[in-house]
């Protein structure tokens, strides 16, 4: 390691031209974009290049590169930090447009408060109307705010400002001037205050609101005229987790990375946001708001504080054999008892460190299958002593684990020195400057000529060479499963030395859904089983055995056909999307949920994207809601496939497990839905026994004009058995 360099050169604080742009919204203690500068500057970053910020926050870095004509890519997992990142790297709205339109919006919302008897900028000396009913959040809304974060005659005035916003919307300023309302409760709106930790500070009976806005969105007219005349330059935004980096970026396609991730200590950073986070839309409550579920947010983030831990957690096995960061627990681990603490948080504190730092090798790992040849990175990081006064080196202990990885670590800087809170020490934040010189890095060749005695099939397809090359790269005789994860496809390539699939997940999905795997891995299942790839957590997979009948679900050829009068809508059926977008209209619209439960359904949610504990993200087709006679209710998820795509136990399993997870009220049944021919589909019903998923029944229905059923077939349903 090279020795430590202290920047000198420049003040850590904004300076005067940082603000535009960056002033439109940013957290509390974040880096200074000039800071972004001067490591583009030293790694001899310009526009030939493409720079990644994989804890990308409110934009700082993105938003210099655009600013310095750089492509650049950032990756956030808290939805009101991707919102404002998003739009702060959109300079398309005209500046005299955007603000005139604001006006617009003001002037109705000051009428109505007119009208109401209220002012948008209150006297000191007058109280609040008592006898004006107010609006508010629902209960479970208000819930997720920090109380008395915004005082009950702001939040009123702040949701009519909102009405107006969604009643008058022009979507090429809708974002910005969102953005604006962000700011404006943060600032100034709401009773927050911000130091090391987001607080609440007095209670305010009122407070500006549409002025205060007014002149967050004229802020943001003032920065776009600035850089009118700037180049377009690309900068896109991901909603997604930095430690799965290759389900949203190209591999080979980073030259640097300037980033800060979170620090490892008791920060919630989601509450940071929470304010405007909720009341702008962004994070909900509910059972079934997939990615701004406030928990399956905090599951996309690096645990870095005791509030976003969960049972299922298992970053930390990334640094099992890391004796540093294993001592590092024992020792917080130890001073806990020693000073026996004993609350449910005090006794996470180890775990935590522990998941924090397996967090950041998982990114650091994965993101080497994006880096080109000699990118250079440089991280963000601050030493931290919130688990009990323990002093965690964070920079030093980042930098080692780089190391481990593969990393060249060129040296660490001294960014800035700040108080800790409870010891009064001051506090090192530093930049870990890496650099990533692109050696292979190849999975273990154990059994793996095994592949070849099994005798493969003539020149293979690459999605089946890739599979194979994982799956004997780990089995041995005898085995039942076998884990791997996205990082191995990305080895498997390199050491098979072919071209890696532009989408990397479906050489998974290809095997899943699309076709059995290769004869060489069935080969090795025992009698009367199969091998499927099962999902098993976040960009990781398992291959296990299953009953051999379960593996690939396929429609009976024999089974009777009930006719059903076609019910879809002409225009429905002319202008249907695909096999699968098709099937579900047909379901929908001709009732057969209803017919194959003989219960009475309702469509709650199709596409159903969300997290279950032990298997990772799991998405549905759709989701009904059914009522019987007797008044019981049912959930009934729906996988549907079309074309080339096939039913398998794997599909059936995560429906379980999502509405044991999600419904644990309800009585559940999984359904598979398949295309047989146009007009007729199989529809399959699935039960969890005490002997695991069965399967209890298969009906094939043919869709007819209201003619193509007759008496003759009515005679026939009459008497068929149930």
């Amino acid at each position: 390691m090279t020795e430590e360099h202290i920047l000198k050169d420049r003040s850590n604080q904004m300076l005067m031209e940082d603000y535009p742009i960056h002033d439109w919204y940013r957290f509390v203690l974040s880096y200074p974009p000039h800071l972004v500068v001067d490591y583009l500057r030293r790694f001899g970053i310009d526009s030939r290049h493409q720079v990644l910020d994989p804890f990308c926050g409110t934009g700082t870095t993105i938003v210099e590169c655009k600013k310095l004509d750089i492509p650049s890519v950032g990756i956030e997992a808290n939805p009101m930090a991707h919102f404002a990142s998003q739009v702060k790297v959109n300079w398309n709205p005209d500046p005299d447009g955007l603000f005139n339109h604001a006006g617009k919006v003001a002037q109705a919302t000051l009428d109505d408060f007119k009208a109401m008897g209220i002012e948008d900028a209150p006297l000191l000396d007058a109280p609040p109307n008592g006898h004006l009913p107010l609006r508010t959040l629902p209960p479970n809304l208000m819930k997720l705010l920090l109380t008395n974060s915004i005082s009950p005659l702001p939040l009123h005035k702040t949701l009519v400002l909102l009405d107006h916003l969604k009643e008058q919307p022009d979507a090429k300023y809708h974002q910005h001037e969102l953005l604006a309302l962000a700011k404006a409760l943060v600032s100034s709106i709401g009773n927050l205050h911000f130091g090391p930790e987001v607080g609440v500070g007095p209670a305010k009976p009122d407070a500006t609101v549409v002025a205060v806005w007014l002149d967050c969105v004229r802020t943001i007219a003032d920065s776009l005229r600035q850089v009118q005349d700037y180049p377009n330059t690309p900068a896109v935004v991901h909603l997604a987790d930095s430690r799965q980096i290759l389900e949203v970026l190209e591999p080979n396609s980073i030259d640097a990375v300037i980033t800060s991730p979170p620090y490892p200590n008791e920060k919630d950073y989601t509450r940071t946001t929470r304010l405007e986070s909720v009341l702008l839309g962004l994070v909900h409550d509910g059972l079934i708001h997939d990615r701004f579920d406030l928990k399956a947010l905090k599951r996309g983030l690096v645990r870095s504080n005791t509030r976003n831990v969960y049972t299922d957690d298992d970053d930390d096995q990334w640094v099992i054999d890391n004796e540093e960061i294993q001592n590092l627990a024992k020792a917080i681990e130890a001073k806990r008892i020693e000073l026996g603490k004993t609350s449910g948080f005090e006794r996470l504190y180890a775990r935590v460190a522990k998941l924090y730092f397996g967090g950041m090798a998982r990114h650091l790992a994965e993101l080497r299958t994006v880096l080109r040849p000699g990118a250079q990175l440089a991280y963000v990081v601050g030493d931290q002593a919130s688990y009990l006064r323990i002093m965690i080196r964070t920079g030093q202990l980042l930098a080692h684990i780089a190391q481990q990885l593969g990393y060249e670590v060129l040296g660490i800087d001294l960014f800035r020195t700040r108080l800790a809170t409870a010891t009064k020490e001051q506090m090192r934040e530093e930049v870990v400057s890496l650099k990533w010189r692109g050696d292979k890095f190849v999975i273990p060749r154990t059994n793996a000529s095994k592949s070849e005695e099994k005798g493969k099939m003539a020149d293979p397809n690459r999605h089946t060479q890739i599979i194979e090359r994982i799956f004997f790269g780990h089995y041995t005789e005898g085995d039942n499963e076998i884990v791997f994860d996205r990082a191995d496809i990305v080895r498997a390539a390199e050491d098979l030395e072919i071209k890696l699939p532009k989408n990397i997940g479906d050489v998974v999905y290809s095997f899943r859904y699309r076709a059995p795997l290769p004869d060489s891995v069935r080969a090795t299942a025992p009698k009367g089983k199969d091998w499927i790839i099962q999902p098993a957590g976040r960009s990781q997979y398992r291959f296990v055995t299953t009953d051999a009948a379960l593996a690939r679900i396929i429609p009976k050829p024999l089974m009777a056909e009930t006719k059903v009068p076609d019910a879809t809508p002409g225009v429905i059926a002319k202008y249907k999307l695909g096999d699968e977008q098709s099937l579900l209209a047909k379901l929908r619209y001709n009732r057969l949920i209803d017919i194959f439960t003989g219960v009475t359904c309702y469509s709650l949610q199709n596409h159903l994207r969300t997290h279950v504990p032990n298997i990772g993200q799991v998405e549905t087709d759709e989701i009904y809601i059914g009522v019987d006679r007797r008044g019981v209710h049912y959930v009934f998820p729906v996988q549907a496939k079309g074309g080339n795509d096939q039913l398998s136990i794997v599909q059936i399993e995560q429906d379980f497990a999502l509405c044991a997870y999600k419904f644990p009220g309800l009585v559940y049944r999984s359904i598979a839905a398949q295309f047989i021919e146009d007009d007729l589909i199989a529809l399959f019903a699935f039960e969890m026994g005490k002997d695991g998923i069965g399967l209890v029944s298969e009906k094939h229905y043919r869709l007819v004009p209201p003619e193509g059923v007759d008496q003759n077939d009515l005679d026939i349903y009459r008497t068929r058995p149930e």
